[in-house]
């Protein structure tokens, strides 16, 4: 773990493509997944309520996951996904659902605090413990709030409009 300047622990998380993101950079491209419209683009007002957050911080992240090649942002045009970023926030999103399902299924946790829990968790379960998840759980096909789980290695997934509140 890194602490900041501000006394903020960051976990990071190691993505399929061997890239280590802090969980703030996470948040915002499963973020930008969730928010995405038809355009293929996310506001940045919206991510930034999203994740509680200033835009001034928003721009300051997008720059960097710009400069990772995971989001496509030009400044007042919003922001979207690059292939890789896609891939990130829906391993992201699939880690989140999959630990939504076992702790609500399993351990008997209320939805919301599963998805408090889950939101803790997703950065830093492991690839094998995905899997290992997964197959114990039967590969469930929707978290218990009704959204897909995204198949391992996805590019993309279906959101529909609950997407917005249930992640």
């Amino acid at each position: 773990m890194e602490t900041t300047e501000y006394g903020i622990k960051l976990t990071m998380v190691k993505s399929r493509e061997s890239r280590y993101l802090n969980k703030t950079s996470g948040d915002i491209l499963r973020a930008i997944l969730s928010l995405v419209g038809p355009d293929g683009t996310a506001s940045m007002s919206d991510i930034a309520r999203r994740n509680n957050t200033s835009r001034a911080f928003v721009t300051k992240m997008l720059k960097s996951l710009s400069d990772e090649g995971m989001v496509d942002y030009v400044a007042y045009r919003g922001v979207g996904l690059t292939p890789d970023g896609l891939r990130v926030a829906n391993e992201l999103a699939r880690h989140h659902r999959l630990l939504e399902v076992f702790l609500i299924d399993t351990l008997g946790f209320s939805s919301e605090a599963a998805h408090e829990e889950a939101e803790r968790l997703e950065h830093v379960i492991s690839e094998e413990f995905e899997e290992r998840l997964a197959a114990f759980l039967n590969h469930p096909t929707h978290c218990p709030h009704g959204q897909p789980i995204p198949e391992s290695d996805t590019v993309g997934v279906q959101r529909t409009a609950e997407d917005e509140t249930a992640d």
